[in-house]
């Protein structure tokens, strides 16, 4: 067979076309087929929020029973949402407290302005407890240690919320009930994984069933739930304005508005009271309060059964040596029983032992809430 062209016979080379002429002055833009650089993304800016580890300490304000919406995203840092805003709130090395501003819908100015009204930061923490120090030597004792435990001052319906959750329930499982309600709201950012959103409004909650909340874990607290958001909605003016207008009212007056609303007994409705209603002296009493009290301020109580007329009994000690700011002195005493707040505490205070006899497996909440 021969070949379809002789080895003698000349390759011939494919012509390159010549390229027009290009004008000594063109304007045409090329346009590239691939996009530009993604730009660097911008370092968080950390701005300080003028107040102290003495006046604002972190760790000892927000994982301990206050608030369930807080994450701690890195060492001596913890973010959260306030109102609108995404924020971080972090100590410096000299224990100051800085914040960094994720995200706002409105203005850096009202954001910040916003984040000292929830901290309660018109409340001078030291002069509080330099009158509690000077009536109460175990009281000062304990401030030396844990400096900085502050009271919030929370949304009212998210503080709520966020208690009817926690009746007779185990932090882990309070957290996860609240992110579920948290996650209704509107979405503001993710940071160091963890998503964060708005509080939902009492609109958006009323759209939520039963069902959905069972399905979600939340049990008996579904029902009490649901019908706290009808009761809610049915107040004159809307029950997010009703909630608000609370804090002009007498503390007796709050406790009693607040215990109509579904699975709410006398210590959640302290616990709002005081963590959101600027109700300063409101006593939230349970099984540790109740111990605390028959401890060091009604030692012939102890080994008694804790009845509601022994709450208001308790309640009425704590003001009685504390004054208008019993709840924020309360708070600390509080703190200071907790197993993770112990290891920082001398030796000696770890040295009266807690009773186990009947008295600590008859205290109860009161009411159960």
């Amino acid at each position: 067979m021969h070949s379809l062209r002789s080895s003698s016979q000349p390759i011939m080379k494919r012509a390159r076309p010549t390229p027009p002429p290009t004008p000594p002055f063109s304007t045409t833009k090329i346009t590239r087929p691939f996009s530009k650089k993604p730009k660097p993304a911008t370092p968080p800016k950390w701005v300080s929020l003028g107040l102290t580890q003495s006046e604002l300490s972190l760790p000892l304000t927000f994982p301990t029973g206050q608030t369930f919406r807080w994450r701690q995203t890195g060492p001596l840092q913890y973010t959260g949402v306030v109102h609108s805003h995404l924020v971080s709130l972090k100590h410096l090395q000299n224990g100051d407290v800085s914040y960094c501003l994720h995200h706002t819908t409105t203005s850096e100015a009202k954001a910040r302005l916003a984040l000292l009204d929830f901290l309660n930061a018109g409340i001078s923490l030291s002069d509080v407890w330099a009158v509690f120090s000077a009536s109460d030597p175990r009281f000062a004792e304990l401030a030396s240690h844990l400096g900085g435990a502050r009271v919030l001052r929370q949304d009212p319906l998210e503080c709520l919320v966020q208690f009817l959750c926690s009746s007779n329930n185990n932090i882990a499982r309070i957290t996860k009930m609240v992110d579920f309600v948290s996650s209704l709201g509107d979405y503001l950012g993710t940071v160091e994984g963890f998503e964060f959103h708005q509080f939902p409004s009492l609109e958006r909650l009323a759209k939520v069933s039963e069902d959905e909340l069972r399905a979600a874990g939340f049990g008996y607290r579904a029902k009490y739930l649901i019908g706290t958001v009808n009761a809610l909605q049915s107040k004159p003016g809307g029950g997010a304005e009703w909630l608000a207008s609370l804090r002009n009212l007498d503390l007796q007056e709050v406790i009693d508005a607040l215990s109509t609303l579904p699975g709410v007994g006398p210590k959640v409705a302290a616990c709002i009271a005081l963590f959101s209603l600027d109700q300063h002296h409101a006593i939230p009493v349970d099984t540790h309060v109740w111990q605390i009290a028959t401890r060091y301020l009604l030692p012939e109580l102890a080994g008694a059964r804790l009845t509601p007329r022994l709450c208001s009994r308790v309640a009425e000690a704590f003001v009685s040596k504390y004054g208008k700011y019993a709840g924020w002195a309360q708070t600390l005493l509080f703190i200071a029983e907790l197993p993770s707040q112990k290891a920082l505490l001398p030796s000696h205070f770890s040295s009266i032992k807690e009773k186990k006899s009947a008295e600590s497996k008859n205290g109860k909440m009161c009411s159960g809430n």
